[in-house]
């Protein structure tokens, strides 16, 4: 999932500065960077420069003396970022593969909440004194190819406001994974869907093979993401808990066995030191996989390892 600027709300706004919009937006998008979404901000090509007020656009207000550092430059960067939504070879031209479309709201043409009605979005709007709030935007779409000409209306959510992500937090996880299309995109983006976790050579090459059409493809993120709030949220000197995942304890006569346990023996992160693998979370669907795991802490921060992920792996109880 690609956040997605509203140009429309790009502004003056008399009563609240621009320094307090910059603010507001780069709050926003930090809590869509705390989901895992994408760290771009998609926009036209002038939305650097169209006024927001005195003359100016975001280009001059994110390094105002007024403005806050961090935000201004956090805002800034993302603008930087290309592929554009318009012109030709933008993200727009691209959504509309074969077809023509035309993207309006309120009866007005729209790039950037049409991009997202056509891609399954979110907009961030600058927020203003006439529009503090998001909400949804109703986006009326007019397609047009050799069948003729179809309507359609869609719903996109806006965010206008940090406060108001948390609240949709479960809706923006759905679309963030289905932003994730294979094992491949799981590990390109791991940094960001999931920081607080390190993975071992084996399980790198065993994610990276999925395609993405597996039946625990979908569950494989929601348990990493199980272990990664975990880390989040392990208070030092207590045991680690997954929360909303089920897992297990190797048994000890697993472990011990001369040939089961040297089987739990995978490559640990670069690092960390080498221990037989023991916990391990339960998935549903096709084989029953397994994935296993270790909490650790580097100095302050608790992170997880990850050795393994793949079919259950035989037990003294369950040989194969």
């Amino acid at each position: 999932m690609e956040p997605i600027l509203d140009e429309t709300s790009l502004v003056p706004c008399p009563s609240w500065s621009p320094a307090a919009r910059v603010l507001g937006l780069a709050r926003t998008l930090q809590a869509f960077d705390d989901l895992g979404a994408s760290r771009v901000l998609r926009s036209v090509r002038d939305a650097a420069d169209r006024d927001i007020g005195d003359g100016f656009g975001l280009r001059r207000w994110c390094f105002d003396r007024a403005t806050d550092r961090d935000a201004g430059r956090l805002l800034a960067t993302r603008l930087a970022s290309q592929p554009f939504i318009d012109g030709d070879g933008g993200l727009f031209a691209a959504a509309e593969r074969a077809r023509a479309v035309e993207a309006k709201v309120g009866g007005s043409p729209v790039l950037g909440a049409g991009l997202a009605a056509l891609t399954d979005g979110v907009i961030a709007p600058l927020a203003s004194a006439s529009r503090p709030a998001g909400g949804t935007l109703t986006v009326a779409l007019t397609y047009l190819d050799e069948a003729g000409e179809r309507s359609e209306t869609i719903d996109v959510p806006a965010f206008a406001s940090a406060d108001e992500v948390a609240p949709q937090r479960l809706m923006l996880l759905e679309r963030i994974d289905r932003s994730v299309a294979d094992g491949r995109a799981v590990l390109s983006r791991a940094g960001e869907l999931f920081p607080r976790l390190r993975l071992g050579t084996r399980a790198v090459d065993q994610i990276a093979a999925l395609t993405g059409r597996e039946p625990v493809f979908r569950q494989l993120l929601r348990h990493l993401r199980a272990l990664d709030v975990g880390a989040t949220r392990w208070p030092e000197g207590e045991a680690f808990e997954p929360g909303g995942v089920t897992y297990s304890v190797e048994s000890k006569a697993t472990l011990d066995d001369g040939t089961l346990g040297p089987m739990r023996d995978f490559p640990v992160p670069e690092g960390f030191e080498a221990e037989r693998w023991s916990l391990h979370t339960k998935l549903t669907g096709g084989a029953g996989a397994r994935l296993y795991f270790r909490a650790a802490r580097t100095g302050a921060e608790a992170v997880v390892l990850v050795g393994y992920f793949g079919d259950h792996l035989p037990t003294v109880r369950y040989r194969t």
